[in-house]
């Protein structure tokens, strides 16, 4: 029979000397699914967080916006050598599927909450010593699993970008969740021994778009959309003055801070150059960054049907090429509402203060510590473009 969950936070209570209040506490729910046996039979799921937490040092996953799947790591103590052996999970299609319990997360009232990170195929597991400890790292499932894997031959011919990841998307077992105004046509491309992720990334990024990975889903979308998103909170810098409402985080949960900004590498304008069909004709488009006077330009020969999409393409490229420009990063205590893809204002940074874009957020928890922290990396939103 399989094993069922059994929330440790009773015993937890039930241990507390008389009038104390538990302190705050997170910990992990697991459910572990093998990989199919030789003659295809499905396995039985079960709990294993009991099992897991005899030796858990650490767990972290992480939310990418684009490109990069949703991944987790857990970091064991494994001495006794049970998940060299005995507990080792053989071949692939092995599954976890995560639930994060907090208690007590800001304040002595606020009691159970969970987060459920997703699900999760192991895909590598890493030893080392001494001591010896083991980390276990999965990737969220996508769709029937060939998405990723397995490298394909295509030639598409007079197709939309949206027709092309739709019929990528259905053959994946995936749905398609389209967040574009507009859905460029293509003449010719090649998929060519590339997996269906790896094509699509590649006709996203040439035609000035992204891409993000979920469980069961793809979504494209337009990143000056999301970057126009009103921010969801406020981070002011501690230790200057700040105008604290319900939109600002408290300055106690920030643990600490970075920004960067480039110097180099970013560009005043976009040109878009391409020769049409047999007679090679030249269809040409340009954009200007509205916020320089001065800089590089950059030269892009991609499809393009007329001058109108070729000064769309210009204006989706410079932004592309700027967006990374102002970058920074953040930790605060363990918070789970944060999401790649929100927008934050960061105040009282001097030249690094405006809106941001999150890019990816990494949930932290060490079981030898207790501490359940987040970081978040963001990119400065761009304006006017």
């Amino acid at each position: 029979m399989a094993k069922e969950y059994k929330n440790p936070i009773e015993s937890m209570l039930a241990g507390l000397p008389e009038g104390a209040e538990q302190g705050r506490v997170a910990w992990l729910e697991i459910k572990y699914t093998p990989a199919e046996s030789d003659d295809g039979q499905k396995q039985e799921t079960s709990d294993i967080s009991e099992d897991v937490s005899a030796y858990l040092l650490s767990f972290s996953c992480t939310d990418n916006l684009t490109d990069s799947a949703d991944d987790m790591t857990l970091t064991l103590e494994d001495r006794a050598q049970l998940w060299l052996e005995d507990w080792f999970p053989e071949g692939e299609g092995n599954l976890m599927d995560i639930t994060i319990h907090t208690y007590n997360r800001i304040t002595l009232d606020e009691g159970e909450a969970t987060f459920h990170v997703g699900q999760f195929e192991i895909d590598e597991i890493e030893i080392t010593g001494y001591p010896s400890t083991v980390q276990i790292k999965g990737v969220s499932v996508l769709g029937n699993g060939s998405l990723r894997g397995t490298k394909k031959n295509q030639t598409w011919e007079k197709i939309s970008v949206w027709k092309a990841a739709d019929d990528i998307c259905q053959r994946n077992g995936l749905t398609l969740m389209w967040d574009c105004a507009e859905n460029p046509n293509l003449d010719h491309v090649e998929q060519a021994d590339k997996s269906d992720l790896a094509f699509l990334q590649e006709i996203c990024k040439n035609n000035g778009m992204s891409l993000k990975i979920s469980t069961e889903q793809v979504i494209i979308f337009d990143d000056a959309k999301y970057e126009a998103q009103a921010p969801i909170i406020s981070v002011y810098k501690p230790g200057v003055y700040a105008e604290l409402d319900e939109n600002t985080m408290p300055l106690r949960w920030v643990l600490s801070y970075g920004f960067k900004a480039k110097t180099r590498d970013t560009y005043y304008r976009c040109d878009v150059k391409y020769q049409k069909g047999k007679n090679k004709e030249v269809i040409e488009g340009s954009f200007t960054d509205p916020n320089k006077k001065k800089g590089r330009v950059l030269h892009v020969k991609e499809q393009v049907e007329n001058k109108a999409e070729a000064e769309k393409l210009a204006k989706k490229k410079l932004r592309e090429a700027n967006k990374e420009a102002v970058t920074g990063q953040f930790a605060t205590i363990g918070n789970t509402n944060f999401a790649a893809g929100q927008v934050l204002k960061m105040v009282n940074f001097g030249h690094f203060d405006g809106n941001y874009l999150a890019t990816k957020v990494v949930h932290s928890f060490s079981a030898t510590t207790g501490k359940f922290d987040t970081s978040i990396d963001i990119r400065r939103c761009i304006s006017g473009y």
